[in-house]
C-alpha cells in the first residue's frame, strides 16, 4: 500500500510504502501526483520504503522511469528523497537514479527519515 499526504507547513509530499509494492502500484501513485492540482510547482517528496517489500525486477524500472518523465514534465522541479535499508532495494534505486537523470530532478537515497529531512531542508515535525 502507498499512502501519501502533503505537509503544507513544510511543503513536502510525505509518502509511505507498506507491505508488498508492485510496479503497477508505483505507476498509479506517480500518475496521481501528476494529476494533483494542490502540489507546488517545485515538488519536494520523501518516500519512506523502510516497511515495504518491493516485488518488481530490475528490468521493470524503465516503466517507472517512463511515467516519472511525465511527472518531470508536469513540475518545474522535483526534489525526491527515498528512505530505504534493504541492499537489493538500494541497488535498484541507484540504477533507477541513472535512468532518471534530468536537469529538473534531484534524487538522493537515505537510510533514515532524519537524513532525508535534513537534505530536504525541513524539520522532522509535521503539522499535516
Amino acid at each position: 500500500m502507498i499512502h501519501y499526504d502533503f505537509d503544507k507547513r513544510r511543503q513536502v509530499l510525505n509518502c509511505t510504502m507498506v507491505g508488498t509494492i508492485t510496479v503497477d502500484e508505483v505507476v498509479v501513485f506517480i500518475e496521481s501526483i501528476i494529476k494533483a492540482d494542490y502540489l507546488l510547482a517545485d515538488l519536494n517528496m520523501i518516500i519512506d520504503m523502510l516497511d515495504c517489500e518491493v516485488l518488481f525486477q530490475l528490468n521493470q524500472l524503465q516503466k517507472i522511469a517512463d511515467v516519472n518523465n511525465r511527472l518531470l514534465d508536469r513540475y518545474l522541479s522535483v526534489k525526491h528523497a527515498i528512505v530505504l535499508d534493504k541492499p537489493l532495494d538500494t541497488a535498484m534505486a541507484y540504477y533507477y537514479k541513472q535512468l532518471s537523470m534530468q536537469g529538473n530532478y534531484m534524487l538522493e537515497l537515505f537510510t533514515t527519515i532524519e537524513a532525508a529531512n535534513k537534505w530536504m531542508g525541513v524539520s522532522e515535525l509535521s503539522s499535516g
